[in-house]
């Protein structure tokens, strides 16, 4: 919230948080550093994971662009993002 590193500190901007920003060590800490470490950082961690987890297993995935280029780099990513369709398992209980 510090307007010396963010302007418009207020306003909804994602991008400030890039890495082409070169902030200061300590001028974005999410989820805090020390003694002010965030108490609930480890409940976020596992509801990402619990989503992710029901979304791998709940669902099939299909990629919109089978053919779709790797970007080689440090990190290889898909060149359009790696667009999904998810369709939703039918479960069928049997009692």
């Amino acid at each position: 919230m510090n307007p010396k590193y963010f302007p418009n500190p207020e306003k909804f901007d994602p991008s400030r948080y890039d890495e082409k920003n070169n902030l200061p060590a300590y001028a974005f800490t999410p989820f805090g550093v020390g003694p002010r470490l965030c108490p609930t950082r480890q409940y976020s961690r596992m509801a990402v994971l619990t989503f992710i987890h029901n979304v791998v297993k709940k669902f099939k995935w299909e990629m919109t662009i089978p053919d779709e280029k790797i970007i080689g780099d440090m990190m290889p990513y898909p060149e359009q993002g790696l667009l999904i369709r998810l369709y939703h398992y039918q479960v069928h209980i049997i009692c």
